[in-house]
């Protein structure tokens, strides 16, 4: 099979229409539309509808940022994984582009966990590393690239390296440095390359060249040879959602590890900076591995999405709900948890306040984990 999809959408996401409830975090903030029946509280029962955004008892669902992990499979193993991301109306998006020899897990990277894991224990640990779960995982082959570039036609990437092979001890020149034009059955062989004693952020750098010149050439004509495979459904709407607006590429902090010969590492708090920044909205990478919440602000006018979900999505938060209180002018804050499973995230999320009251009320059957209420003490 030359393109594997593998669909994990949260349910509440495709119910009814959305429209836009904030902006700021450049990236995608949506929320279902309130004239549809809503949850007042967390055990989901419902309440009159509240149609004004500002208006006290409101409430709308969140949708997650649409996320892709894109695997490149060679034959001597992973050769190269993307993160990608949408913005609003599916216009635009980020690639975040990681070295296979990232270290992630103890001591293995990348390429190692993909080779030694099934897949979903493969999304489960780079999801853990990274904080934030996948709507969607791609693999492609050999064949998929060779088919795609010969209906594309070539690519034309910029290589800072000559690439060098050694036959009998003499090194010949493959690939000059400068724009390399790859013909389709070239493609693979190039993601794969590896320079004798070349380090191994050359090669990412060298990857990181392919991909934007790759999401840089796309048209409606190159979309189209996603429409023909089977199971390309979801990689056709991000690729297309790419093509149409702008493309961000940020950069990683990256490294040669001191201890650790041939492997990169990277500053983890640079790195959560930028997948929030591409990620404003995640799902949780496993069961359990955020907090789903229940956002209310109980002042009023508050801007809860620039203000307060960044820091609550970075403690773990995984927001479902956004809205406001029955009655604004409450004073203190206060994080309600309603399992003591999500006690730890409670305590998190209080402090990710500066300081608000933790309390815990047991439900057999809640439509989130937590319920923030924003308080003045979180404004003053």
């Amino acid at each position: 099979m030359i393109l594997k999809v593998y669909r994990k959408f949260p349910w509440w996401s495709w119910i009814l229409p959305l429209t836009v409830v904030a902006a700021g975090l450049s990236s995608l903030f949506l929320v279902q539309d309130a004239s549809n029946a809503i949850l007042e509280s967390a055990d989901g029962t419902f309440e009159e509808v509240v149609l004004d955004p500002l208006a006290p008892g409101y409430e709308s669902y969140v949708l997650s940022t649409p996320t892709h992990l894109v695997a490149i499979e060679g034959e001597s193993g992973l050769a190269s994984v993307v993160l990608v991301s949408l913005f609003s109306d599916d216009r635009g998006g980020s690639a975040l582009v990681f070295p296979v020899e990232l270290i992630i897990s103890g001591e293995r990277s990348v390429g190692e966990v993909f080779a030694g894991s099934s897949e979903s224990d493969f999304l489960s640990d780079f999801g853990s590393y990274l904080g934030i779960g996948f709507d969607t995982f791609s693999i492609l082959n050999e064949d998929f690239l060779e088919y795609y570039f010969s209906v594309a036609g070539p690519l034309t990437v910029l290589s800072d390296d000559p690439l060098r092979k050694y036959v009998d001890g003499e090194a010949i020149t493959v690939y000059e440095a400068g724009q390399i034009v790859l013909t389709a059955n070239e493609v693979s062989n190039y993601l794969s390359w590896v320079n004798q004693g070349e380090s191994p952020y050359n090669r990412w750098l060298r990857t990181k060249n392919f991909w934007n010149a790759w999401l840089e050439s796309l048209t409606d004509t190159e979309i189209a040879i996603f429409n023909e495979m089977e199971d390309q459904g979801e990689l056709t709407r991000i690729m297309k959602g790419l093509s149409i607006g702008e493309l961000f590429m940020p950069d990683l902090n990256i490294f040669e590890g001191k201890d650790s010969e041939g492997y990169l590492e990277i500053d983890i708090v640079s790195l959560k900076s930028v997948i929030f920044e591409i990620v404003p909205f995640p799902i949780a990478p496993f069961e359990g591995g955020r907090a789903e919440v229940k956002l209310i602000d109980g002042v009023g006018g508050v801007d809860l999405v620039n203000r307060f979900v960044p820091s609550l999505v970075a403690s773990g938060a995984e927001i479902k709900l956004v809205g406001n209180a029955l009655e604004f002018g409450v004073r203190e804050s206060n994080v309600t948890y309603y399992d003591v499973a999500f006690s730890e995230f409670a305590d998190n999320f209080a402090i990710a306040l500066g300081g608000a009251t933790v309390e815990f009320e047991p439900l057999s059957e809640s439509a989130v984990d937590i319920t923030v209420l924003i308080g003045l003490s979180s404004i003053d």
